[in-house]
């Protein structure tokens, strides 16, 4: 009786348990790689680049009927986002699939009026990664989305992977996903900002005839910084102020500077890799009626790429003027980046949070004002530039071929 008593149970606890109810198979879905959102009158655009995993699976090897592309795109529209989304069911007999999603670019007709919509709709459905990079172009998005790329098969990730590689090694754009961009945006400053991305050169690559060419007649590229006010778009920062912002948001990895030759003068005669750098800012309030001071100290370090420079790179002294030439160089791009955005009255590099953290009364009084105090502050910088490394040689090419030829005479 005992044993029939335990399978009894066995078989209502069997009952009771759940099965895979809601699965959905491999081949029900399209998974998308990069999606585009754009804003025509009341109506959303959404774009998506979906794979082909028969040809992903390939690497664009030849099939049936020649070389095939790896990615379709197409657009759907809609009063919202997520109907405009569901709008695919009618055109697709597929589901979209967003967890592999890369990146997500804004049409800069969109920007101008607000991304809140956008970032909600990310935050608040669970198949919609934040961790997604996000990118701005002016025109439309669907444009970037067609664009080949020929090293990386996927255009998505030839996307996402551009940006990790410009943060690692350029530093000039920042990489901002999804939370960040929120983040930013829900800060004391209310401020943030997008890298641009567009198609340089010609005709754009869309058909695998164009990509069987050495040379491509376009590709992508990333530009300026566009600098979002309380999450609308309101102006440019050029590459190099962009680099100038980046110092003073700590987020300079690597980059490369040119310099001119000290005393010799000229410009731009020698190329300085810099191998990391730390920034520090402390915010100084006094009187009441005076402008908040910023004490910005840099610490950065460095090798010598290449050099025309007529010098003797033996000689302490000249080391050390060319580590003042290249803290000079750090100090313009800093002051040039930080006076634009003063322009712009948009605090994209954090420091109403230093404000708030060490003068929280008297940023209570200031906050309502912020931009007027921002656009007002006066920035005291000091940049300490250490030269570690001269390459495979201390001797200037330049100055050992002339001594050859002096030998010569």
């Amino acid at each position: 009786m005992k044993k029939w008593g335990k399978l009894l149970a066995a078989l209502l606890l069997l009952g009771l348990t759940t099965g895979c109810w809601d699965r959905t198979e491999l081949n029900e879905l399209s998974i998308t790689s990069a999606t585009a959102v754009d804003r025509q009158g009341d109506q959303w655009i959404v774009s998506y680049q979906v794979l082909i995993p028969s040809v992903v699976s390939g690497a664009l090897g030849p099939m049936k009927g020649g070389a095939k592309l790896p990615i379709t795109v197409y657009s759907t529209e809609g009063p919202t986002i997520r109907e405009a989304i569901y709008q695919s069911a009618l055109e697709s007999p597929r589901t979209l699939f967003f967890s592999h999603n890369r990146v997500m670019i804004v049409g800069e007709e969109l920007a101008k009026n607000g991304l809140d919509e956008l970032i909600d709709v990310y935050l608040r459905n669970s198949d919609s990664r934040e961790t997604v990079a996000v990118l701005i172009t002016k025109g439309e998005g669907r444009k970037i989305l067609e664009q080949l790329l020929q090293i990386q098969i996927i255009p998505g990730d030839g996307i996402r992977e551009t940006m990790r590689t410009e943060r690692k090694n350029f530093s000039v754009l920042p990489y901002v996903n999804m939370y960040k961009l929120a983040m930013e945006l829900t800060s004391e400053a209310r401020n943030a900002v997008i890298p641009e991305i567009f198609i340089s050169g010609g005709e754009p690559v869309t058909s695998s005839d164009q990509m069987n060419k050495t040379t491509m007649s376009s590709k992508l590229k990333l530009g300026r910084l566009a600098v979002l006010k309380e999450g609308k778009l309101k102006g440019w920062l050029k590459a190099e102020q962009s680099l100038g912002a980046n110092f003073l948001r700590d987020e300079v990895k690597r980059t490369v500077l040119s310099t001119g030759c000290g005393d010799e003068g000229g410009k731009n005669q020698s190329a300085i890799k810099i191998l990391n750098s730390k920034t520090k800012v402390k915010p100084v309030i006094r009187g009441e009626n005076e402008p908040i001071r910023m004490i910005v100290d840099v610490k950065a370090e460095g090798t010598l790429l290449e050099t025309r420079c007529k010098i003797d790179l033996d000689k302490p002294e000249v080391i050390s003027k060319l580590e003042k030439q290249m803290e000079g160089e750090i100090l313009a791009i800093i002051r040039d980046g930080f006076k634009e955005t003063q322009k712009l009255k948009a605090d994209i590099v954090g420091f109403a949070d230093l404000v708030h953290r060490k003068y929280p009364k008297r940023w209570h009084e200031m906050k309502s004002d912020w931009p007027e105090e921002y656009s007002r502050i006066k920035l005291e910088t000091h940049v300490d530039f250490t030269l570690k490394r001269l390459g495979l040689t201390s001797k200037s090419f330049t100055k050992m071929f002339e001594q050859v030829e002096d030998e010569k005479k």
